[in-house]
């Protein structure tokens, strides 16, 4: 069985960081708001964005420097769940919450070994807006944060067997750029460009070490409520 009740408590932790990480960015944010509320002639309200979207999740291969272990992480998809504050019209923040499920594929010649995971996304990002329209709001972001990979069912040379194999959570640096179309009233669309860079996992095997890092592009699209 893929999913089983030891990760359940990992991933319970992740969400409740997730939520208080939120809570904590809120309570700041509504603090500052309400300084800046104080002065009449301040023209920027305080606002927040929630969104949900879809990613696709391209990965690329990693090589160790002896050349002696490879890893090619399968194409995939990913939820993500994002809330953004706007200070004013120009700089804000965010916090990112996404799953996905690929496999990891190592080549270890003569042999291949294959880790099905789940990887769970959290990170936070300054997110700068250069100019907006009635319609349209560009914006770039930068930031950092975590991933867990969490190993399921393991495969040497294509047969199902344990690898021994542990989760993970590196850092990440996150990147990337995208656009809020407006739809009607507090709807919009989003579509973005994310980038995230990482160590390579290796699931605590010694054998599947590559010690390099590796590189995750998702492309982006979902629905954003404005209020």
């Amino acid at each position: 069985m893929l999913i089983q009740t030891p990760m359940l408590k990992p991933r319970l932790k992740t969400v409740v960081f997730a939520i208080a990480t939120f809570l904590a960015l809120t309570s700041l944010a509504l603090a500052q708001g309400k300084r800046k509320n104080k002065d009449k002639h301040h023209k920027d309200a305080v606002r927040f964005d929630v969104a949900l979207a879809y990613s696709g999740v391209f990965s690329k291969t990693s090589v160790a420097t002896t050349g002696s272990v490879s890893l090619k992480p399968t194409t995939s998809g990913a939820v993500l769940a994002s809330f953004r504050y706007h200070f004013n019209h120009t700089h804000g923040v965010e916090v990112n919450f996404s799953h996905s499920s690929n496999s990891q594929v190592f080549s270890v010649p003569p042999d291949s070994f294959r880790v099905n995971a789940g990887i769970t996304e959290l990170t936070a990002a300054y997110v700068l807006s250069p100019f907006q329209t009635k319609r349209i709001d560009p914006f770039l972001f930068a930031g950092g944060g975590a991933l867990r990979f969490n190993p399921g069912i393991q495969y040497i040379d294509g047969s199902q067997s344990s690898l021994g194999a542990g989760s993970q959570r590196p850092l990440a640096v996150l990147y990337g750029a995208g656009v809020d179309y407006r739809l009607w009233k507090a709807l919009a669309v989003r579509v973005q460009y994310r980038g995230l860079f990482y160590k390579a996992p290796d699931f605590r095997v010694p054998s599947l070490f590559t010690g390099v890092n590796g590189h995750m592009a998702e492309p982006t699209a979902g629905l954003v409520i404005k209020f």
